[in-house]
């Protein structure tokens, strides 16, 4: 009688245990770096909105139309919230964000903001005013809370400069403001920041008219 060969199925094939561990370990692999991308470690991000303040809107002739510019010096044309500390070192504050770089974020608060005065026709974003129009050209100086020795926030400060112009008169024009840091909270650091953004854009319209005297003013 001839014999008869029976195969063990209880035992894979050794070429095919390969497969099934290659494709294991990349399986394996592939579930880790997932990891590692969606657990990262870093803290979440947090972005803060700055607030256009309200404005009583003015009654009377208009100015003629306002066409504004920012910039901002190296260092600040960032949306990382920032602290200055006594040694002159800028420091990003946690992982805390405005919505956009600064020249952007006070370019829409500045001409929402005068725009709701209803002093201008109109207000108006670019870098060149046409004949009739006014041009105001600032540059940020200074937007950060300020540390002392220890590495806490006592206040926070905003500085602008720049020209404005109307007509053939061209005058500088400075804004100055520092509000003090209630704790060391970064919601209070955000509120300090708003209370100078508030100060500053509230100022404003009267800083340009004294410059520039609306018509029917002297």
């Amino acid at each position: 009688m001839a014999a008869t060969t029976t195969s063990d199925s209880s035992n894979p094939h050794p070429a095919r245990l390969r497969v099934v561990r290659s494709v294991a370990m990349l399986a394996c692999a592939f579930l880790a770096a997932c990891s590692s991308v969606l657990d990262s470690g870093k803290p979440a991000r947090q972005v803060y909105l700055l607030q256009t303040p309200s404005a009583q809107a003015a009654t009377g002739t208009p100015a003629p139309v306002l066409v504004i510019s920012v910039t901002a010096v190296p260092g600040l044309d960032t949306d990382v919230i920032m602290a200055l500390g006594d040694d002159s070192r800028l420091v990003p504050v946690a992982n805390a964000h405005w919505p956009d770089h600064m020249p952007e974020v006070f370019t829409s608060i500045i001409r929402r903001y005068l725009s709701e005065t209803r002093r201008f026709r109109a207000v108006q974003e670019g870098e060149i005013a046409r004949p009739g129009e006014w041009q105001l050209d600032l540059e940020l100086q200074a937007f950060y809370g300020i540390l002392d020795s220890s590495g806490s926030t006592t206040s926070v400060q905003l500085k602008m400069e720049g020209l404005l112009q109307c007509g053939d008169d061209q005058q500088v024009l400075r804004l100055a403001e520092e509000s003090g840091v209630d704790s060391d909270s970064l919601a209070s650091l955000v509120a300090a920041h708003q209370r100078v953004v508030d100060a500053a854009m509230r100022g404003l319209p009267d800083r340009i008219t004294a410059i520039c005297p609306a018509p029917g003013q002297s």
